[in-house]
């Protein structure tokens, strides 16, 4: 875990320096350290507990505490700290003994840290918390995402059936390669103001190639800020995963996939979550497809999706039989699959589910519809003004923004 430090307060003949981990956005924060440091030479390191709290007092201003960015200062905030003194002992070697320290500290309030986590690190730790279940309603565009972030969905998932129709009006038949899909995912993730919008989970088909590319796949896609991804075991030549005649590669092609983007998350220290999905059952039946989910869990993947589910029985059955490992849903309305709820899927011990279609099916429609009626009236009848779309889009922070700047060229809008 990366960690910040503080500058050092003198208290007595120690000096006191916190360590936090960055990002977190809870109120407290339990895996602190406090490091007394008596004459250069650290004589105690502690934990600070879910207990210890900041005080706020006026004669302490320590500067830059807890903000390790430089972009935040904490002012007004000190350490309350009791120091039990200790018996320090010096052997012949250099060495140092110490027979007991006591810190305490308590507060009032809590530790707010200034960095944000990235959305990989909030999508585990959202798929940690099993209250719920994360629904991610799926977006293929910019207006799409505004949409979804507007109504707070805790996730959004990239669907690749709607990014290859948007972007390139053609089926899910594996046209939209990497460049396509990590462009218009960086797109989606930046829309968020500083990119504390909720986690992207996005669809990275096969991998777009051998064990290499694979491993490039997974790179972009983390340096496009997405959390998670979910790459399937279809051949190159791919079809959307509710069409007839898929086929799969060999167990030991899909494993090197799992392998790859293992390896390379590593490599990158990054968290980013992957899901390994199979879409062997159409072809190979469920036990296969279930074995390969397992190899895949043993190899590193972080989730499972058992594509093209034939009944909500077999949906039950696979969350228990890979139980604790986590799996995610893919509810298509009108597919192969039997229609789950948000809720359904949470009692069978879904932890995630992604509506694919929950976007581009309506939009289809209404545009249809909409574009009909123009034909035949000459009028779209629609009640949507142009500021509506606009104030969706985020026209209220770009006015913001130039303000802040000192002008004025949107005051009038």
């Amino acid at each position: 875990m990366i960690a910040s430090r503080s500058s050092l307060e003198r208290y007595g003949n120690y000096e006191i320096e916190i360590w936090q981990p960055l990002g977190f956005c809870t109120d407290r924060i339990p895996t602190s350290k406090i490091n007394l440091q008596d004459q250069g030479f650290t004589i105690h390191s502690a934990q600070i507990t879910s207990q210890t709290h900041i005080e706020k007092e006026a004669e302490v201003e320590p500067q830059e505490f807890l903000a390790p960015s430089g972009n935040e200062v904490h002012d007004n905030l000190c350490l309350d700290i009791e120091v039990n003194e200790s018996k320090i002992t010096k052997s012949p070697n250099g060495e140092l003994s110490i027979n007991s320290t006591m810190v305490t500290a308590e507060t009032d309030i809590g530790i707010l840290p200034p960095a944000i986590l990235p959305g990989s690190t909030r999508l585990r730790k959202l798929i940690a918390n099993k209250s719920k279940v994360i629904v991610c309603p799926g977006v293929y565009d910019g207006l799409s995402a505004r949409i979804a972030l507007s109504l707070g969905f805790e996730g959004l998932y990239m669907t690749g059936a709607g990014t290859t129709a948007s972007r390139l009006g053609a089926a899910d038949l594996g046209l939209a390669q990497l460049y396509d899909m990590r462009t218009n995912a960086e797109m989606i993730v930046n829309l968020a103001p500083a990119g504390a919008g909720p986690p992207i989970i996005a669809d990275m088909d096969t991998g777009y190639g051998g064990s290499l590319m694979v491993a490039k796949s997974l790179q972009q896609y983390h340096l496009a800020g997405v959390a998670g991804f979910h790459i399937e075991d279809q051949v190159a030549q791919k079809r959307c995963g509710h069409l007839a005649g898929k086929e799969v590669v060999g167990i030991e092609e899909y494993a090197s996939r799992i392998k790859a983007c293992v390896y390379m998350r590593k490599q990158l220290c990054s968290d980013i979550v992957i899901i390994a999905r199979t879409d062997a059952l159409q072809s190979r039946g469920y036990d296969d497809a279930m074995e390969r989910l397992r190899i895949a869990r043993n190899i590193g993947a972080d989730m499972g999706i058992l594509e093209g589910v034939q009944s909500k029985g077999q949906a039950r059955d696979a969350v228990k039989e890979l139980s604790p490992w986590p799996m995610c849903y893919n509810s298509v309305e009108n597919g192969v699959s039997p229609l789950i709820s948000a809720a359904e899927a949470e009692q069978m011990g879904y932890r995630v589910i992604i509506f694919s279609f929950a976007c581009l099916a309506p939009a289809y429609e209404a545009i249809k519809n909409t574009l009909e009626k123009l034909k035949g009236t000459g009028l779209t009848g629609s009640c949507v003004s142009p500021m509506t779309i606009f104030e969706i889009c985020g026209l209220g922070e770009s006015v913001a923004i130039d303000r802040a700047a000192g002008g004025h060229a949107f005051d009038k809008v």
